[in-house]
């Protein structure tokens, strides 16, 4: 039913909750939230990351310009129809204050981890 979605690994559409789509380091970071048991084993959300491709483009038509415009890739576009198909348009969500340290409150603690692992490579290595 869901193609592309089923392409990039997502089996479970029926516990699909919500997605995020996001521009970083040059590339499309899609992320996927699962409605999950409280419990599970099963991961909350899966990431991917789809890179652009480039076209250089006439950019005025009585000079010879050019520009070089990024496009995103065709896949992307098509997971997110499919997304938009099993969740809704989300754009009409208004993120709030708690949301939006909630997300805040888990960066942090992703980040304290990920330092945390770097130190101890760093100690390691002495």
């Amino acid at each position: 039913m869901y193609p592309t979605l089923e392409s990039m690994g997502v089996n479970s559409t029926e516990n699909i909750e919500k997605f995020t789509l996001r521009y970083e380091n040059g590339q499309d970071v899609l992320k996927v939230y699962y409605r999950r048991e409280k419990g599970s084993l099963l991961p909350k959300s899966k990431k991917f990351k789809f890179g652009r491709s480039t076209k250089t483009v006439l950019a005025d038509g009585g000079q010879q310009t050019y520009r070089q415009v990024q496009e995103p890739s065709l896949i992307v576009v098509r997971a997110l129809e499919e997304l938009e198909l099993i969740v809704g348009k989300q754009h009409d969500i208004k993120v709030t204050k708690e949301d939006l340290i909630l997300e805040l409150e888990h960066l942090e603690k992703v980040m304290e981890s990920k330092i945390a692992d770097i130190k101890e490579k760093v100690n390691a290595l002495k």
